[in-house]
């Protein structure tokens, strides 16, 4: 009986034993654990400009962040820490509870806008450089004589087709100036009006398109058309085939807007101008290719939001050949140097681009949200549960 109860004496105590070593135990598994958490660090993700609240377990002594571009902390209540975002990136929070109790935060702080968009507004004109000069004098004269002639005699020239001169003269909206001489006696008579005309340079819009694009993407248009060009292709039983590939000609603009942190667009822009050419055009294999006349350039800037952006010099001469003569007595061989001059008219052409990117604050709703029924959908970032461990 006296060695039972010492056997079940030792039973208890080694059972108590166990039960306190198995605490002892758990409780610092459970120790090392809420320190692994603790440095592990907990995710709170809070967007540029808005502020999350974390609430604790205990009364908060103290917070520290680590970057504070990125995001500050500072303690709203007893229990309440209020983390603010400031600036895209990742940071780290401690906070520290009564009792040495402490947590780690990773922060990370994201832009809520929409990837940004850039307007881009494009203008390319080509402006004639060229000044075309004119001179010339249509006349009449008219003389009457009873003695020499026994009657009248009256001539002109119109070469200039500005008007045909009368009795009186008339001075019509393309006369430059005029002329006129009649004797006392009205034996004699000359009218003659005359031109003086110098064109001023024109310009004429190409194109003038808007674009949008994402920060970092493309776009493009082409306002122009396609040319056939024959390819002759060997064929494997010794003879040859034309295929047709068409190439594109006419105004192109191509542009990649990058926006940067400080609002600041760097742009590439590369706009292209080209023409047919029929007079250096290309025969091959009976067919006619026309050559293409093309001016193109690139560029990378950086600008403002709304600044503009002018790109010139990209010039082009070509020479005109013309010819005012007499009717009949223009066409004939010798006798038609009198009755006719012929001028090269040079023309000169500048291209030039004007670009002005936007950063387009606010894109228009794909459908009213206004309806009944219909209501835009919110959602708000979760906010994550803190947890916290005793330190020792």
């Amino acid at each position: 009986m006296f060695q039972n109860k010492l056997a079940a004496k030792g039973l208890t105590a080694a059972l108590g034993f166990a039960i306190f070593a198995v605490a002892l135990v758990g409780t610092w598994v459970g120790s090392a654990c809420a320190m692994d958490l603790r440095r592990a660090g907990l995710a709170v993700e809070v967007m540029l400009g808005q502020s999350v609240v974390l609430e604790m377990n205990y009364e908060v002594q103290t917070v520290s962040i680590a970057d504070p571009t990125v995001a500050d902390a500072a303690v709203a209540s007893a229990k309440t820490v209020v983390v603010n975002g400031k600036g895209k990136g990742v940071t780290s929070l401690v906070v520290w509870e009564e009792g040495g109790r402490y947590t780690l935060y990773t922060v990370t702080t994201r832009d809520p806008r929409h990837p940004s968009q850039v307007l881009l507004k494009c203008k390319v004109a080509e402006l004639d450089e060229s000044r075309m000069k004119e001179f010339g004098i249509d006349w009449i004269a008219k003389w009457t004589s009873e003695k020499a002639l026994q009657g009248t005699l009256s001539g002109g020239l119109f070469v200039t087709k500005v008007i045909s001169p009368s009795n009186p003269l008339f001075v019509g909206g393309t006369t430059d100036g005029f002329a006129a001489y009649s004797r006392s006696d009205g034996n004699l008579a000359f009218m003659a009006t005359l031109r003086a005309m110098e064109a001023s340079g024109a310009a004429r819009t190409l194109a003038s398109p808007n674009l949008v694009a994402l920060s970092g993407d493309s776009a493009s248009f082409l306002a122009g058309g396609e040319f056939p060009i024959p390819i002759a292709q060997s064929s494997d039983a010794g003879g040859s085939t034309v295929t047709i590939e068409w190439k594109e000609y006419g105004v192109r603009l191509a542009f990649v807007p990058t926006v940067l942190d400080s609002n600041r667009i760097r742009l590439f822009v590369a706009p292209e101008v080209s023409a047919l050419d029929n007079s250096n055009e290309l025969r091959l294999n009976g067919y006619e290719v026309p050559a293409l006349i093309t001016r193109r350039i690139a560029t990378t800037v950086e600008m403002d939001d709304g600044d503009v952006l002018v790109i010139g010099g990209l010039k082009q001469s070509a020479t005109i050949k013309r010819v005012n003569k007499f009717p009949i007595l223009g066409d004939i061989p010798l006798l038609n140097v009198l009755f006719k001059h012929s001028f090269n008219e040079t023309v000169n052409r500048d291209l030039l681009i004007v670009v002005s990117p936007e950063i387009v604050r606010q894109m228009a709703r794909a459908f009213p949200t206004d309806l009944p029924g219909v209501e835009p959908e919110i959602q708000a970032p979760p906010t994550p549960a803190p947890q916290t461990g005793e330190g020792k």
